[in-house]
Protein backbone atom coordinates (compact mmCIF):
# COMPACT_ATOMS: atom_id res chain seq x y z
CA UNK A 1 0.00 0.00 0.00
CA UNK A 2 1.50 3.31 -0.73
CA UNK A 3 1.15 6.44 1.32
CA UNK A 4 0.13 9.59 0.35
CA UNK A 5 2.74 12.12 -0.50
CA UNK A 6 2.83 14.86 1.93
CA UNK A 7 5.63 16.85 0.59
CA UNK A 8 5.41 20.41 0.48
CA UNK A 9 7.88 23.17 -1.18
CA UNK A 10 9.40 25.63 0.97
CA UNK A 11 11.40 28.08 -0.40
CA UNK A 12 14.79 28.13 -0.98
CA UNK A 13 17.06 29.77 1.29
CA UNK A 14 19.60 32.22 -1.18
CA UNK A 15 22.66 30.64 -1.82
CA UNK A 16 25.64 31.92 0.47
CA UNK A 17 28.27 34.12 -0.54
CA UNK A 18 31.43 32.67 -0.78
CA UNK A 19 33.01 35.82 -1.76
CA UNK A 20 31.70 37.21 1.45
CA UNK A 21 31.19 40.38 -1.17
CA UNK A 22 29.56 43.79 0.18
CA UNK A 23 25.72 43.85 -0.11
CA UNK A 24 25.01 46.03 -3.42
CA UNK A 25 23.08 48.63 -1.68
CA UNK A 26 25.84 49.61 0.19
CA UNK A 27 27.22 51.53 -3.28
CA UNK A 28 23.70 52.48 -4.33
CA UNK A 29 24.24 56.48 -3.20
CA UNK A 30 23.06 58.11 -5.93
CA UNK A 31 19.00 57.85 -5.15
CA UNK A 32 20.25 59.38 -1.36
CA UNK A 33 22.42 62.18 -3.35
CA UNK A 34 19.91 63.02 -5.88
CA UNK A 35 16.93 63.23 -2.92
CA UNK A 36 19.69 65.67 -0.93
CA UNK A 37 20.58 67.99 -3.63
CA UNK A 38 16.90 68.37 -4.63
CA UNK A 39 16.04 70.00 -1.33
CA UNK A 40 18.71 72.35 -1.28
CA UNK A 41 16.59 75.53 -1.25
CA UNK A 42 17.03 77.50 -4.33
CA UNK A 43 14.68 80.07 -3.62
CA UNK A 44 14.96 82.81 -6.57
CA UNK A 45 15.75 86.16 -6.16
CA UNK A 46 13.80 89.00 -6.70
CA UNK A 47 16.28 90.34 -9.39
CA UNK A 48 16.29 87.26 -11.36
CA UNK A 49 12.91 85.23 -11.61
CA UNK A 50 14.42 82.05 -13.40
CA UNK A 51 11.83 79.99 -14.87
CA UNK A 52 14.03 76.75 -14.82
CA UNK A 53 14.10 76.97 -11.15
CA UNK A 54 10.22 77.10 -10.89
CA UNK A 55 9.74 74.56 -13.74
CA UNK A 56 12.45 72.15 -12.02
CA UNK A 57 10.93 72.36 -8.40
CA UNK A 58 7.38 70.62 -9.79
CA UNK A 59 9.72 67.39 -10.92
CA UNK A 60 10.08 66.55 -7.63
CA UNK A 61 7.45 65.42 -4.93
CA UNK A 62 7.07 67.64 -2.61
CA UNK A 63 9.99 67.53 0.10
CA UNK A 64 11.57 69.68 2.96
CA UNK A 65 13.43 72.60 1.79
CA UNK A 66 17.42 72.19 3.08
CA UNK A 67 18.90 75.43 3.56
CA UNK A 68 22.51 75.37 1.95
CA UNK A 69 24.20 76.06 5.24
CA UNK A 70 22.47 72.69 6.75
CA UNK A 71 23.93 70.56 3.88
CA UNK A 72 27.18 69.72 5.91
CA UNK A 73 24.90 68.62 8.70
CA UNK A 74 22.37 66.63 5.88
CA UNK A 75 25.68 65.17 4.16
CA UNK A 76 26.85 63.04 7.06
CA UNK A 77 24.83 59.74 6.51
CA UNK A 78 25.57 59.62 2.99
CA UNK A 79 29.60 60.19 3.67
CA UNK A 80 29.18 57.39 6.21
CA UNK A 81 27.86 55.22 3.58
CA UNK A 82 30.52 55.96 1.42
CA UNK A 83 33.41 55.67 3.87
CA UNK A 84 31.53 52.22 4.62
CA UNK A 85 31.48 51.19 1.23
CA UNK A 86 35.49 52.17 0.68
CA UNK A 87 36.27 50.02 3.32
CA UNK A 88 34.56 46.82 1.96
CA UNK A 89 36.13 47.21 -0.99
CA UNK A 90 39.10 47.74 0.69
CA UNK A 91 38.74 43.90 2.54
CA UNK A 92 38.20 42.34 -0.79
CA UNK A 93 40.66 39.75 -1.65
CA UNK A 94 43.33 40.85 -4.29
CA UNK A 95 42.27 44.48 -4.51
CA UNK A 96 45.80 45.77 -4.17
CA UNK A 97 46.80 43.40 -7.45
CA UNK A 98 48.02 45.42 -10.38
CA UNK A 99 45.89 44.95 -13.75
CA UNK A 100 49.01 43.17 -14.99
CA UNK A 101 49.48 41.00 -12.42
CA UNK A 102 45.39 39.67 -13.00
CA UNK A 103 45.96 39.72 -16.56
CA UNK A 104 49.30 37.07 -16.17
CA UNK A 105 47.11 35.07 -13.81
CA UNK A 106 44.28 35.07 -16.34
CA UNK A 107 47.08 33.84 -19.16
CA UNK A 108 48.26 31.01 -16.77
CA UNK A 109 44.96 29.67 -16.05
CA UNK A 110 43.88 29.71 -19.50
CA UNK A 111 47.44 27.31 -20.30
CA UNK A 112 46.32 25.23 -17.81
CA UNK A 113 42.71 24.86 -19.45
CA UNK A 114 44.36 23.81 -22.43
CA UNK A 115 46.71 21.45 -21.00
CA UNK A 116 43.46 19.81 -19.28
CA UNK A 117 41.60 20.10 -22.46
CA UNK A 118 44.23 17.98 -24.14
CA UNK A 119 44.66 15.21 -21.53
CA UNK A 120 40.57 14.73 -21.59
CA UNK A 121 40.92 14.50 -25.28
CA UNK A 122 43.94 11.70 -24.85
CA UNK A 123 42.03 9.90 -22.26
CA UNK A 124 38.88 9.74 -24.38
CA UNK A 125 40.63 8.25 -27.12
CA UNK A 126 42.44 5.80 -24.80
CA UNK A 127 39.16 4.61 -23.57
CA UNK A 128 37.29 4.81 -26.71
CA UNK A 129 40.18 2.20 -27.83
CA UNK A 130 39.83 -0.13 -25.21
CA UNK A 131 36.27 0.24 -25.21
CA UNK A 132 36.93 -1.03 -29.29
CA UNK A 133 39.84 -3.75 -27.66
CA UNK A 134 36.73 -5.22 -25.07
CA UNK A 135 34.28 -5.43 -27.62
CA UNK A 136 36.10 -7.49 -29.68
CA UNK A 137 37.49 -9.80 -26.33
CA UNK A 138 34.16 -10.14 -25.84
CA UNK A 139 33.00 -11.62 -29.34
CA UNK A 140 35.65 -13.49 -29.42
CA UNK A 141 34.72 -14.79 -25.65
CA UNK A 142 37.92 -14.14 -24.04
CA UNK A 143 36.31 -11.98 -21.88
CA UNK A 144 33.19 -12.60 -19.83
CA UNK A 145 31.91 -9.14 -18.08
CA UNK A 146 28.02 -10.31 -17.34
Amino acid sequence: MALPSTTTTQPQPAPPNPLNLPPPQLFDILPALHELLARIDHAPSASDPSPSSTSSASNYAPVKPLDPKDLPTAILPLKAQMRKGLRAIERLPDIARSVQEQDDEIAELEARITRQDEVLRGLARCAGEAEGELGSMKRVGKVDWD
